[in-house]
């Protein structure tokens, strides 16, 4: 159910959402040992593939959409395996690092998921993710505000099973790894300023996840209100003084960094 959401977007994800999640990067990649073997899980556009490769790290992503794959590996210059949680296809304890940026809120089983970033880590390795937490982001606030002024219908957003879902916050991210096997060494936050030219937005607001199933479940006359709102979105919304400028929003996700047991 969740995968299904990001299949078929990777054009528009790349314009608009994977300039958000980049912002995570560098929290993903503060302070490991140059060298290392790394896995980005759920690599997206190669963003933080790249970044590492760029540091010194010997990185390699995967990721389960055909089309976001095609893209990593023309931006990397390397095969992207197409592939991901909760099985991989890669050999036990292969991997100083294992990341996993904004991936383990948008798969089936964040359970399974947990064990197999562990199952693919090696001994002493470190595993770092990020999701988002429960308090929707600024963007998300401004579409809803947008949606809710046009009169647009509101259907539920798809959901997790309770028993399989967890706690989107540091002690819920902590929590699923822990139950993984893995020790963690931190959970909190991280925050960031994302700066986004709106046309960019727009293609992922009404394509990508669960802002593109609710844009299709409009009429044609809500859409056409939404768009004239957005297009003057005020200062509120807007990267300086600027009314014709980029959007800016500040953003905040959750962030755990756990070890691998050595025994």
């Amino acid at each position: 159910m969740a995968e299904a959401l990001w299949t078929g977007v990777a054009q528009a994800y790349a314009r608009s959402f994977a300039g958000l999640c980049a912002g995570a990067v560098p929290v993903l990649l503060a302070d490991l040992p140059r060298g290392g073997r790394l896995l980005d899980v759920g690599c997206g556009t190669g963003a933080l593939v790249h970044a590492a490769r760029e540091a010194g790290h010997d990185a390699v992503g995967v990721e389960p959409d055909p089309e976001m794959a095609a893209l990593a590996s023309a931006a990397l210059g390397a095969d992207v395996a197409v592939a991901g949680l909760p099985v991989l296809p890669l050999a036990d304890d292969g991997f100083d690092t294992v990341t996993a940026s904004f991936v383990l809120n948008h798969v089936d089983d964040p359970r399974a998921g947990a064990r197999e970033l562990a199952r693919v880590a090696a001994p002493g390795g470190t595993v770092r993710a990020t999701i988002w937490g429960t308090t929707p982001p600024p963007q998300a606030v401004m579409w809803s505000e947008l949606l809710d002024a046009a009169g647009a219908t509101r259907t539920p957003s798809p959901r997790l099973p309770a028993e399989r879902d967890f706690e989107r916050s540091p002690h819920g991210l902590a929590g699923i790894l822990e139950e993984a096997g893995l020790a963690v060494t931190h959970a909190g936050t991280h925050a960031w300023r994302w700066r986004v030219a709106p046309d960019d937005l727009w293609a992922g607001l009404t394509s990508v996840g669960n802002f593109g199933v609710l844009w299709r479940d409009q009429a044609d006359d809500v859409r056409d209100r939404v768009r004239t709102a957005y297009d003057a979105l005020d200062a509120r919304w807007r990267d300086g003084a600027d009314p014709d400028g980029d959007l800016a929003f500040d953003v905040v996700c959750v962030v755990a960094e756990a070890r691998v047991p050595r025994t």
